[in-house]
């Protein structure tokens, strides 16, 4: 904003507690108080934790995203929750395997990340939507409750593209070598540019757009969002389970005429904001942090 067998190692701790001054050095000045109490790392995917007493929420950040995509806005550190922010398989400080990207290649990458989790509430945006729900799917006796933040469906990619037809330069999204390019381009030559270019946004976020690269981003949009089919991990969920949408209805990535019709079919409850287009959790976090943590809309 996207299924071959992968060698999965568990994850060990690289620092923790009294890691500040190693924290700090590897994220940037903005985090200073918003300092992890560890960070996870292994041959899977980068972990930065937040130590709460309340239960854990487990958050995934979407297409060209990183870790800091949700602490960028939110201070975990004062939060009495147990937060894990994880970087997806490709992106961010996570391994980048330089292959062809699906969602069981995701799903594999974070299973023995959340092996020890259990009722645990998980929080995806955009991409890490999808993948929330298909981790749900598959381990529906861990997640406590589901939060989809501009979270993208389309029946299939002609759908797709029919729909990224009416945006201006919304062919970009469905053209196969028109991504490619754009995703060359912004590594290798617009990365020095990139926070001047792009405004209203913070200056971390904007960095790490480029922290991925041309298969998990192009293979991750195609595989995952446009060729995945997920009524078919709705249809696993149990009906117990409690499942939030959020999404702003000038989102021009994910329109929320696809995922009105989804939350009804499934009962889900959606919160409908407008002016936030696809990053609602940007502009009023904390209005999605009462919908997490109070399962209330």
């Amino acid at each position: 904003m996207e299924t071959r067998p992968y060698l999965i190692l568990v994850a060990t701790k690289i620092y923790k507690a009294n890691g500040r001054h190693v924290t700090e050095s590897i994220r940037t000045e903005k985090l200073k108080n918003n300092t992890p109490d560890e960070q996870l790392t292994s041959e899977t995917l980068n972990v930065v934790a937040f130590k709460g007493k309340r239960p854990s929420i487990v958050m995934l950040h979407g297409l060209g995203g990183t870790t800091r995509y949700w602490s960028s806005v939110m201070d975990f550190s004062k939060q009495e929750y147990d937060v894990q922010l994880i970087d997806l398989l490709g992106f961010g400080d996570s391994p980048k395997p330089f292959r062809r990207y699906t969602m069981e290649m995701h799903l594999q990458a974070l299973e023995p990340m959340l092996e020890d989790k259990q009722d645990f509430i998980m929080v995806g945006h955009s991409l890490g939507a999808v993948i929330a729900l298909a981790y749900a799917a598959r381990f529906p006796q861990k997640v406590k409750r589901l939060v989809l933040i501009g979270m993208p469906y389309f029946d299939d990619i002609s759908s797709a593209r029919s729909w990224f037809r009416g945006r201006a330069s919304g062919w970009i999204y469905t053209n196969y070598l028109a991504v490619i390019l754009t995703c060359m381009f912004t590594r290798r030559i617009a990365v020095v540019f990139l926070p001047y270019l792009i405004k209203g946004y913070p200056r971390e976020i904007v960095q790490d757009l480029v922290k991925h690269n041309v298969m998990s981003s192009t293979t991750s949009l195609w595989n995952v969002v446009y060729k995945h089919d997920p009524r078919l991990d709705c249809e696993q969920l149990p009906s117990s389970l409690d499942v939030y949408c959020i999404h702003s209805q000038d989102d021009d990535v994910a329109p929320v005429e696809n995922l009105s019709r989804l939350a009804t079919d499934y009962e889900w409850s959606l919160l409908r904001l407008n002016g936030y287009r696809h990053h609602v959790w940007l502009h009023n976090p904390k209005r999605c942090w009462r919908v997490i943590c109070s399962g209330s809309i």
